[in-house]
């Protein structure tokens, strides 16, 4: 693990008019998909501005993206939150397996993701590569690690 635990999750609250600039969505649009109950503002007070929070702007771009494509609103809401089971299990697996992360060329974002022991005698470790050639796993035995 990554030292303590991580979290991905900011408590970050935008206003309406934020999320609308952020995502190019309407209003308008947030405030009919928060009728339909497809989006969720924080709860405030009656008569404020409505405010959600940061992460909901994910949501907001995802459901964006799939009626870009030509989906339905509903079928959109469907796909968006498929988007986002996906998303919470590679968080869960990276956030518990990555052990360590070297960045090896910080001007284009590559580095290494050490994957932990990829056998039960522990002498290969798995390690997921992001370089000029794209991202990619590799193995390398404890030798070649010690080095």
């Amino acid at each position: 693990m990554i030292g303590k635990k991580l979290s991905l999750k900011a408590d970050v609250i935008v206003g309406i008019g934020d999320l609308s600039k952020m995502t190019g969505v309407s209003a308008r649009q947030l405030r009919y998909w928060e009728e339909k109950g497809y989006i969720q503002a924080v709860p405030s007070k009656k008569n404020t501005t409505r405010k959600y929070e940061f992460e909901m702007s994910y949501k907001v771009q995802a459901i964006k993206r799939y009626l870009d494509e030509g989906y339905t609103l509903a079928k959109s809401v469907e796909q968006a939150e498929k988007l986002r089971q996906k998303f919470e299990i590679w968080k869960r697996f990276i956030m518990e397996k990555a052990e360590k992360i070297e960045i090896t060329d910080a001007e284009n974002e590559y580095g290494v993701i050490d994957l932990g022991d990829f056998d039960e005698d522990q002498q290969k470790r798995v390690y997921g590569v992001v370089d000029e050639n794209g991202c990619y796993f590799e193995t390398r035995t404890k030798s070649e690690t010690d080095e």
